[in-house]
C-alpha cells in the first residue's frame, strides 16, 4: 500500500485535467498536462486516478516492462506499471552497471553486468521503486508501481497523458520527484478534492509546490582512468 500520510499542500505547480467522456457507457479519455509555476511542461510527472475496478492483467515475463540504461542514464527515468507487473533491466551502455534498490515495494539488486539479466523481475507490490546504480552515483530512476483499484501514466517532454479509464474515478494521486527531497511521498486528492479544482466543463486545475528544484540533467561520464572505465565491457 501507499503511504498517503505525508501528503503536500497545494500550493503552487500547475496541474491540468481534462476529462474527455467519449459516451455515457464507453471508457472516457482522460488527458493530463502537467506545468510547473511559470507554465513549464513537465515530464515524468505521475497521475494515478482512483477508478474502482481495474481489467488489466499483470505482464508475464515474456512480456516485461523495459527500464533500459542508455549513455548512463536509466531509460524511461520514470516507468508507472501495474502492480503484479515484471520488469526487465537491459544495459545498452558499453560498461557495465549494478542496478539495486533499497524501496520498501522490492529490495533488489542486480550484480554488476551487461547486456540484460537472465530473468525480469516482477513487482507485486504497489509504491514507488527508486533505482540507482552501484558504480555510477549520478544514475537514478523510479518505478511506479500502481495499486490495484488506478490507473496510471506518466507524462512525456510536453507534460502531457492520456489515459483510458471506465467508471466513476473517485481520487487521483499525484507524483513527482520534484515533490520533496523524500522521493516517494505524493498529492492525494479526494473526490470532492477534485471537484473543487474544477476550472471549467470536464477541466480541473490544480496547484502545488514542488519542494525541489530542477536537477542537473547533465548524464554522468565516465573516468578515463576510473573505476567506471574499468568496468567497459
Amino acid at each position: 500500500m501507499f503511504d498517503t500520510g505525508k501528503c503536500f499542500k497545494i500550493t503552487g505547480l500547475t496541474l491540468l485535467l481534462m476529462f474527455v467522456a467519449l459516451s455515457p457507457i464507453q471508457a472516457r479519455e482522460v488527458v493530463v498536462t502537467v506545468t510547473d509555476m511559470a507554465g513549464q511542461p513537465l515530464e515524468g510527472a505521475v497521475v494515478s486516478l482512483a477508478v474502482g475496478t481495474t481489467e488489466w492483467s499483470p505482464r508475464s515475463m515474456n512480456e516485461a516492462a523495459v527500464m533500459d540504461q542508455v549513455g548512463m542514464q536509466f531509460l524511461p527515468r520514470v516507468l508507472a506499471i501495474n502492480t503484479g507487473d515484471y520488469v526487465s533491466f537491459p544495459n545498452s551502455d558499453n560498461v557495465r552497471h549494478h542496478v539495486y534498490s533499497f524501496s520498501e515495494p522490492k529490495v533488489f539488486e542486480i550484480k554488476l553486468y551487461a547486456d540484460a539479466p537472465k530473468e525480469p523481475l516482477q513487482f507485486d507490490k504497489p509504491g514507488i521503486v527508486v533505482l540507482g546504480c552501484n558504480i555510477h552515483d549520478g544514475m537514478l530512476g523510479y518505478l511506479y508501481v500502481t495499486e490495484p483499484g488506478y490507473v496510471s501514466g506518466t507524462t512525456d517532454k510536453k507534460g502531457n497523458l492520456r489515459l483510458q479509464t471506465n467508471g466513476h474515478i473517485s481520487g487521483a494521486r499525484i507524483w513527482h520527484e520534484r515533490l520533496s527531497v523524500i522521493e516517494t511521498e505524493l498529492v492525494e486528492l479526494s473526490e470532492k478534492g477534485i471537484a473543487a479544482f474544477e476550472s471549467g466543463e470536464n477541466t480541473y486545475l490544480v496547484t502545488i509546490d514542488p519542494e525541489v528544484p530542477a536537477p542537473d540533467a547533465a548524464p554522468e561520464k565516465p573516468s578515463p582512468t576510473g573505476f567506471g572505465n574499468t568496468m567497459r565491457r
